[in-house]
């Protein structure tokens, strides 16, 4: 049994603190009274007066009941202004409301009017930016009967929000696959480079969203950006097919990963929604693709992006997400790329599954020999004719000082570096703002013929490797402090680079990716998150026909498979297990699927040592892994499940202190009400327990009481017993210990009671773990934290 884990005090302090700050997300308006931008209107569909036929006639009459012309409007219109065209999407689905061009006036005047709850502006949402099914055991042996390849398997729809899909991967190949299901409502959109033809049996589905960032950003320019389901970017391609790619063998990046390549539900249907552009990802068309998709039939939804954390009644994805969920519709979101900073989540609402990154158990490893003779290793996925002689040393260089200051020039930023210093060299360049990939072609436009890439504090020893454009090779901090004092003490410093191939086998693995987005949650310390980790660190899988693989523009190479990291990489590979989840137990709520991932996660890596943070190599906590890392097999018969309905959530937001007119865009859809099911938010049926308990708790004696109902899903006739983490803070006990089921008795409740005893400093860590004396495990992390009042 793992035991209790504290972190740092000074990191905490200083995370409490933030509190009292309020986050929010980027929006994309101009607050000038005069100048249009979009806002999302949220409305009541059961407001509807009498005399409108339908919602949409209700919509348009209330905005033209606001809408006001001025002399701009006169002289772009002639005159006269369609009030209909300031009406982008109406949303029928999920939620009901409308997205519409306004300007500030106008919407302060829509707030308050009959039927309208809530009227935001417009959100922008970035990207989260093979080995996989073979490390999380979906290749092996054993698991051929658990997920075999039934009819079943093929009736599940994921909708994957993204830029787009490129329909000619080998990964969408529908050889073999059955009829489309015939609950699919969806079609298949076309545009320039996108015919109906595209679609076939794997993709069922392709649209395409682009009203909202044309309102903000202009028209899009059809020469440089497909105005179709086609994707330029790779990011979708590669996203769709981690989801459910059909085996692909000979799979690799320029020798890279040579294997078969297969996303984690090769038999489920794709539908892509493209929802992203160059100028990012807007939240009105994010909503429609959402309400499209429920509207359509997706049965899992897969987004890997992201825009920041503001409450959940301001942020458009939780609110469609929770539309989603009430229609029984999966939800899986990235957890964000802004770890390891803690508190740096997205994506945090209690029904929304929010996915961080974690390593696998395969490296790319590239060594550098100094002019010493010392040999440091990293990583690379450099292929290129211009390799460097390894038995040849080369001039070495560094702009920046030996002190942790970064510089433009230390960063190779575009425009920073000398080419007279720099031509005929191999240049150390630290990681930060600009991409990584970047960097080298920055050096190469300098005349350097290689690069050292260094992480900083804030990457520690994760290694992430690139396919660059020269000859290059990315080190951790300590081994790029080292070769940084070798550059600075010796007058003519030299090295050499080279590139090994590909490594399976590596120890300790999974790592928690440095760059995972960390909590706790900002919004509500009662949920957890993330939920779990899952692979996102060099993922092979299927590649856009547009861009090479570095994505620069500069970069001609073009192959079929590309190797990315990033919880946009773990994302999909929640999504597809999911999917296998649900074409084994369609009648399982989003709730249940979530459970039984989140209770069957493993802690410990393959070396049966705690799951590790790669951005100190110390062990991580739950606020980093959440529940663990996902273990595919055992998801599928977890013995037992938390389950969740769409009302408790909603009380959950009632017990959050939620206002009636915020409560709102949630209830708009099944005209809800606070049942005050739940004493605290704590209580919310969550597979993970956190609890909150006062500054003073331990010198009163102040006790909380939690309460879980867990579900039977495994052998009718059951009993397992409850193991508990010791805890320094308080005494932890679960009442009734035993839990025994029968034909008859197939949900029990039972109560967690914290009784404070000593005053962490820091939150503690541990767990809560059912066991039936066989196969299963039904593992829930806990959290004690010890908050100052503000």
């Amino acid at each position: 049994m793992a035991g209790i884990v504290i972190i740092p005090v000074v990191k905490w302090l200083l995370v409490f603190s933030l509190f009292t700050a309020t986050t929010t997300i980027v929006t994309a308006t101009d607050n000038s009274p005069s100048t249009k931008n979009t806002y999302i209107i949220y409305m009541d569909k059961l407001a509807k007066p009498e005399e409108f036929s339908d919602h949409k006639q209700w919509y348009s009459s209330l905005i033209k009941s606001v809408t006001t012309k001025t002399d701009e409007d006169d002289e772009k219109t002639g005159g006269y202004e369609n009030d209909d065209d300031r009406i982008i999407y109406s949303y029928e689905t999920a939620f009901h409301g409308v997205a519409a061009r306004l300007n500030g006036d106008e919407a302060d005047k829509l707030q308050g009017q009959n039927g309208v709850t809530a009227v935001f502006p417009e959100t922008v949402y970035q990207l989260h930016t093979t080995r996989s099914p073979m490390f999380l055991g979906l290749d092996r042996e054993d698991s051929t009967s658990a997920f075999s390849d039934k009819l079943s398997d093929y009736d599940v729809v994921v909708g994957v929000l993204d830029t787009g899909i490129w329909p000619e991967s080998p990964s969408f190949n529908d050889t073999g696959m059955t009829r489309i299901p015939a609950h699919w409502k969806g079609t298949c959109e076309t545009g320039r480079g996108f015919a109906k033809s595209h679609c076939s049996r794997k993709i069922v589905g392709a649209r395409v969203f682009y009203r909202g960032y044309e309102a903000a950003s202009g028209k899009i320019n059809e020469q440089d950006e497909y105005k179709s389901p086609r994707d330029e970017d790779g990011h979708g391609t590669h996203t769709a097919a981690t989801v459910a790619g059909v085996p692909v063998p000979g799979a690799n990046l320029m020798g890279y990963a040579y294997g078969t390549a297969r996303g984690m539900a090769p038999g489920a249907r794709v539908a892509a929604y493209k929802v992203c552009w160059k100028s990012g990802c807007f939240s009105s068309d994010i909503l429609s693709a959402v309400d499209r998709a429920v509207a359509d039939g997706v049965n899992v939804l897969s987004i890997s992006l992201g825009g920041g954390v503001s409450s959940y009644y301001r942020d458009s994805l939780s609110i469609g997400a929770f539309g989603a969920m009430e229609m029984g519709v999966f939800i899986s979101c990235s957890a964000g790329n802004g770890g390891p900073d803690p508190i740096s989540l997205t994506n945090v609402s209690p029904w929304v599954t929010t996915v961080g990154a974690s390593t696998m158990d395969r490296d790319f490893p590239a060594t550098v020999k100094l002019g010493t003779g010392e040999i440091l290793t990293g990583a690379s996925l450099y292929k290129g004719q211009k390799n460097l002689l390894v038995n040849k040393q080369y001039p070495l260089i560094y702009h920046g000082s030996n002190s942790s200051n970064l510089t433009p020039s230390s960063m190779c930023l575009e425009g920073t570096l000398d080419k007279r210093s720099v031509a005929g060299k191999i240049v150390i360049c630290d990681r930060g703002i600009s991409p990584r990939v970047q960097k080298g072609q920055v050096v190469k436009d300098a005349g350097g013929i290689g690069m050292i890439l260094s992480n900083t504090a804030s990457n520690g020893e994760e290694l992430v490797a690139d396919c660059h454009l020269l000859p290059a090779v990315a080190v951790g901090e300590s081994k790029g402090n080292s070769i940084k004092h070798y550059a600075a003490a010796n007058r003519n410093p030299t090295a050499t680079l080279a590139f090994l191939g590909t490594k399976l086998g590596i120890r300790p693995s999974p790592v928690v990716a440095a760059f995972s987005s960390r909590g706790p949650n900002i919004l509500s310390l009662e949920i957890l998150k993330p939920d779990m980790v899952a692979p996102g660190v060099n993922i092979l899988a299927a590649w856009t026909g547009e861009l090479g693989p570095s994505s620069l523009p500069t970069d001609l190479r073009r192959t079929k498979f590309n190797i990315l990291s990033g919880t946009s990489m773990s994302c999909p590979h929640v999504s597809g297990v999911a999917a296998l989840i649900k074409s084994k137990h369609p009648d399982w709520s989003p709730a249940a699927i979530k459970s039984a991932l989140m209770t069957t996660a493993y802690v410990h890596d393959n070396t049966q040592n705690p799951l590790k943070d790669a951005s100190a190599a110390t062990p991580s906590t739950p606020y980093d892994h959440g529940a663990g890392h996902i273990y595919p097999i055992k998801a599928l018969d977890p013995g037992l499940v938390y389950d969740i309905g769409a009302q408790d959530y909603y009380d959950f937001l009632c017990a959050q202190g939620l206002t009636s007119s915020e409560l709102a865009v949630f209830s708009k859809f099944s005209n809800r009400s606070c049942r005050h099911s739940l004493a605290t938010s704590g209580d919310l049926n969550y597979p993970a327990i956190s609890a909150v308990l006062p500054e003073n708790a331990s010198t009163t004696r102040t006790f909380l009481t939690l309460h879980r109902t867990v579900t039977n899903v495994g052998p009718t006739v059951s009993s397992y017993h409850v193991a508990i983490s010791p805890f320094k803070g308080a005494f932890v006990k679960v009442e009734p210990a035993r839990l025994d089921f029968t034909a008859k008795i197939k949900k029990i409740t039972y109560k967690i009671t914290f009784t404070a005893r000593s005053r962490q400093t820091a939150p503690e860590f541990g767990s809560i773990i059912w066991k039936d004396g066989g196969v299963h495990r039904v593992r829930s992390p806990v959290v004690i934290t010890w908050l100052t009042p503000l």
